[in-house]
């Protein structure tokens, strides 16, 4: 079994290197970081005990070709536990104890040179989100104060440029670059006045809106409620494949209770309308929609270009093949998932705790297995049990008669640790 320690380096100045940190990586037989790192601990890459990371998908996978009896450190910028690489490794090592040495993230030291507590913000990032105007306006909105950690599109000039765009002008800003380093940048002003400026792609922002009176957007008048809407069936195209209801779906989403940032897994996702539907309402976050069925994907993408969910991902392919190297999520629905039901779950568990899983069965078989699954498996938990069954009129010579369709029991669990069966 490996032994790995992912070590916590800091925003980059080599005085916010702990001592712990130091100490692990002393420890170590082999260190892996990217070169700016390695020179922050003072390390060469040698090619012997120390290398440098490079693509980190490859270098992981000549790791995995190691000797188990070397412990192995791994250099990352920050914090660990914030936005890092750490849930790439416990993926691609799921058998391996896995150490964490935190560190001093650039977050942390960005508040602390705005003087800035950190305990009633939220904190995103804009790498791999598909952050759009609206959605960074609606974040904005929700939260009186948000850290966003920038990629090399999403500056802050663009942030500043979106919220003068949506209206939002009467907001606090403050941008920032290079944090801890000798050309150490921050900039605090109005999103106005930070227009035209230009940053390094280690920028991060944060946006105050903590007026007694919250400042909204002129610009999404109507388009916030939109996002947040229940979708009725006519808004979706259809074809052969089979939907779930949309009174089914509204109760599906209250059970997930999905947050802004969640990331939600859609197994077996059909026509997408349980997709579509969890896209709006985690606009900071992102949906990724898993299905194998060619005549289901064709109305999937057109459902998709229709509903206009940029953060809804479709992967093709058959579950639990199709997850491997997917984003850890926070919510998992599983609507289709035949035999493979105990696979899903499997992946699911590996995943660590704090997963919740809302499974949908329409056949006994189903409900029986997703039973004794939830109560067998290591690493999952049940939490609820229901069925739903609609009724609505249907007229009869001049009476109404109240029909049925077919139930749906949904089995609602977490991941609580563990590595499955």
């Amino acid at each position: 079994m490996k032994d790995i320690i992912i070590i916590g380096g800091g925003p980059g100045d080599a005085g916010y290197i702990l001592p712990e940190a130091r100490r692990a990586a002393e420890q170590c037989d082999l260190i892996i970081g990217d070169g700016r790192l390695l020179r922050t601990f003072g390390l060469e890459a040698d090619e012997t005990h120390i290398f440098e990371m490079g693509p980190m998908t490859k270098r992981l996978e000549w790791l995995r070709g190691q000797p188990d009896s070397l412990k192995a450190g791994i250099l990352v910028s920050g914090d660990p536990l914030m936005y890092s690489m750490f849930r790439l490794v416990r993926r691609t090592f799921p058998e391996a104890e896995v150490r964490i040495v935190p560190g001093i993230g650039s977050v942390q030291a960005f508040a602390a040179r705005l003087g800035e507590s950190m305990e009633e913000a939220k904190i995103i990032s804009a790498h791999g989100r598909n952050m759009t105007g609206e959605s960074l306006a609606e974040a904005v909105c929700q939260y009186p104060k948000l850290f966003i950690l920038c990629d090399n599109e999403r500056t802050p000039e663009w942030m500043a440029g979106q919220l003068v765009d949506m209206g939002l002008t009467a907001v606090d800003m403050a941008a920032g670059s290079r944090i801890s380093y000798p050309d150490e940048r921050i900039l605090s002003g109005s999103p106005k006045q930070l227009l035209g400026t230009e940053w390094s792609a280690l920028s991060l922002v944060m946006i105050k809106n903590q007026r007694d009176d919250k400042v909204q957007s002129p610009a999404m008048n109507g388009k916030q409620s939109a996002v947040q809407k229940l979708l009725r069936d006519d808004e979706f195209l259809r074809n052969q494949t089979p939907m779930t209801r949309e009174e089914v779906r509204w109760i599906i989403l209250g059970k997930l209770n999905l947050s802004p940032d969640s990331v939600l897994w859609d197994v077996g996702a059909g026509t997408g309308s349980v997709s579509i539907e969890c896209a709006g309402h985690c606009p900071l976050g992102k949906v990724i929609a898993v299905e194998k069925n060619p005549r289901a994907l064709e109305i999937l993408y057109e459902n998709k270009k229709q509903m206009a969910s940029d953060n809804m991902k479709i992967i093709e392919g058959a579950a639990p093949e199709a997850l491997e190297g997917l984003e850890r999520p926070t919510h998992v629905f599983v609507g289709g998932a035949g035999r493979a039901l105990k696979g899903i779950l499997k992946v699911l568990c590996q995943k660590g705790p704090g997963i919740k899983v809302v499974i949908a069965c329409v056949t006994l078989e189903t409900m029986m297995e997703a039973c004794q699954l939830a109560e067998t498996m290591e690493g999952l938990e049940k939490t609820e049990l229901l069925t739903i069954r609609i009724e609505k009129e249907r007229p009869v010579g001049s009476y109404h008669l109240m029909e049925g369709g077919h139930p749906v029991t949904l089995l609602i669990a977490r991941t609580c640790g563990g590595q499955g069966e």
